[in-house]
């Protein structure tokens, strides 16, 4: 060979990229991530890319190659299968754990059934004034659990919501704003309903004339439908009432059962606590009426005997309250109580 031949020879061998399979030069397949399956993948979307299922894929990381699992749902893809679609892009990905297949789950948002029940409860107290009713529902897809895309975190809705009273029966559509899955396919949920309140109930005997205190009291939840006419409902102030008759643990409270204490009594002195606008005034008077802490009763004043309505607010004391001075005291005047 002539030394201009080996010249040439010298400059071709120093200026050309050595290239392997595939047409990649060996200085860019030395700088790539080396690429190694993963056993365990979780997607938010309908499909699977290579890049999901190979770590280091590059370029054709984001080529979609398999269809993904329902929402909230999980299956798996054989390795081989895997490294099928890796090599159809130039990838010859490493198995270091040796897996045969990889486990694919579809995240998703769960919507459970106390979930769906909670907001039935809240859609029945909104719309048709129920007290915390019981609510048990069913979906009509049969699953105890709905998945809808993770994104999807707009609150919980009812639509076409319908109650029967008489049947106790509810039926309604479930919405939540930015499920594309609610959206194309409605998910309905039928069930039934009871409507509960509270209900004060003796935790033991109270004898007739006897006050209740905190500790007698206690609420439960029974069914409105079947309570007798007259019971007390809700978390009515029991406490400092008085039984008119005997009664025992266990029993629920009518309206006639028990009665306010009696802080005033019949033609027994009391002092009347008059306030208006720049004037404030104690006095003596006699109740023409017994009353309780919040009554309003009848006084009369001792001297000129003139009479007007106050309102019990201690044992013995009456509030009397007018935006016109002149008449109360004219009416209640007398010594003042120092």
């Amino acid at each position: 060979m002539t030394l201009r031949a080996l010249l040439i020879a010298s400059l071709l061998a120093t200026s050309l990229p050595v290239t392997f399979p595939g047409g990649q030069p060996a200085q860019a397949q030395a700088q790539q991530p080396r690429a190694v399956l993963r056993t365990d993948v979780t997607v938010s979307r309908e499909t699977i890319n290579l890049g999901d299922l190979v770590e280091g894929a590059g370029a054709a990381a984001d080529t979609p190659v398999f269809r993904a699992p329902a929402l909230g749902r999980n299956g798996t893809i054989q390795v081989s299968r895997v490294m099928d679609a890796a090599r159809l892009a130039g990838l010859t990905p490493a198995n270091p754990a040796g897996a045969v297949q990889i486990v694919v789950t579809r995240a998703a948002r769960k919507i459970g059934k106390a979930e769906v029940e909670a907001a039935a409860r809240a859609a029945l107290v909104a719309r048709y004034g129920m007290d915390e009713p019981d609510v048990s529902l069913a979906l009509d897809t049969g699953e105890a659990t709905l998945f809808i895309e993770p994104d999807a975190q707009g609150e919980l809705r009812f639509l076409d919501l319908f109650y029967d009273a008489r049947s106790r029966r509810l039926e309604a559509t479930l919405s939540i704003a930015g499920s594309r899955v609610l959206a194309l396919k409605p998910v309905r949920v039928t069930g039934s309903v009871v409507d509960l309140v509270n209900v004060p109930v003796l935790t033991r005997m109270i004898a007739r004339g006897e006050p209740v205190r905190d500790a007698d009291v206690r609420l439960e939840r029974r069914p409105r439908s079947d309570l007798p006419g007259g019971v007390v409902t809700g978390p009515t102030n029991l406490v400092g009432k008085v039984a008119r008759v005997q009664l025992n643990p266990g029993a629920m409270l009518r309206d006639g059962d028990l009665a306010k204490q009696d802080v005033v009594e019949k033609n027994g002195l009391v002092t009347v606590v008059y306030e208006g606008p720049g004037l404030s005034l104690n006095m003596r008077a006699k109740a023409l009426e017994p009353g309780g802490i919040g009554d309003v009763v009848l006084v009369q004043n001792i001297q000129s005997k003139r009479q007007v309505q106050g309102t019990v607010i201690a044992p013995g004391k009456v509030s009397v309250t007018l935006g016109i001075p002149g008449p109360v005291a004219s009416a209640l005047s007398g010594p003042a109580v120092p």
